[in-house]
């Protein structure tokens, strides 16, 4: 059963102590998922970095007021979001926000049995209004303000791709001035600068042709059959925060999906 977490922890039978803690999160859900939605702003708050293990599972269970359980199953989940990882005989360490890392976590595109790194990449952004479908999808309002980039990225491995982004204004304010330090994805972006972490993705997978100007940007003929991937990213709190349509020269490369 979903139950919200309330200022005050009356839940005395798994023996914890009663507590007032108004860091405690306030949405509904389960406990460990309230457990580890405040792990993680704290974590995007910078207050653990990678340098230095976090507490114990006893210490932050014993500070939040919450069974040693409840919050092994939060780290469990921070950890599968790869956000901490458990290092053996040193501790739980924050997994720094990084190119690399969000590389790992989300690129599917494999090539020589390596994860395709893009090592030359083009970026360019406008301000605009969003269509009623990417409204609907990012759940704004219609018409709302949106930031549209637009990216082109090459690899060693010969894979090419353009990205059309689109997020909403309102939540990233001046995020094109970081587009400089972007890879493949802006969600280490989205982590270091506006403190929204990203747990998830959602892919849909086809193959189109090209037209003239997918061509133009990938190095191939017109119609030329490429890989389209529509994905939308979702932030911890649930909500999709990007939608990026993204069309791939796959030269060489696979699409690996790998389910437990």
């Amino acid at each position: 059963m979903s139950v919200p977490i309330a200022a005050r922890d009356v839940t005395s039978q798994t023996g914890r102590p009663q507590t007032d803690d108004a860091r405690l999160p306030s949405f509904a859900g389960p406990l460990y998922m309230q457990v580890a939605s405040m792990l993680r702003a704290r974590i995007c708050a910078a207050e653990w970095t990678s340098r230095a293990p976090l507490p114990n599972e006893g210490v932050l269970a014993r500070e939040i007021g919450v069974s040693i359980g409840t919050m092994r199953r939060a780290l469990e989940l921070l950890e599968n979001e790869r956000m901490i990882q458990r290092r053996q005989g040193r501790g739980t360490f924050v997994v720094e926000d990084s190119i690399e890392t969000e590389l790992e976590r989300f690129s599917n595109l494999i090539a020589a049995g390596k994860k395709v790194r893009a090592d030359a990449s083009a970026w360019s952004w406008a301000n605009d209004t969003g269509t009623p479908d990417e409204c609907h999808i990012l759940g704004l309002q219609p018409a709302a303000d949106v930031y549209r980039m637009t990216s082109v990225w090459t690899s060693t491995a010969g894979v090419s791709a353009h990205d059309r982004i689109v997020v909403a204004a309102e939540r990233f304010p001046d995020l094109p001035i970081h587009l400089g330090a972007a890879g493949q994805f802006l969600f280490s972006i989205y982590r270091r600068h506006y403190r929204e972490t990203i747990t998830k993705v959602s892919e849909a997978l086809s193959c189109i042709n090209a037209d003239a100007e997918i061509a133009r940007h990938l190095n191939v003929a017109n119609g030329h059959a490429v890989m389209h991937i529509s994905r939308i990213a979702y932030g911890a709190a649930g909500s999709a925060v990007e939608w990026s349509r993204r069309k791939v020269k796959m030269a060489a490369a696979a699409y690996v999906v790998s389910m437990d």
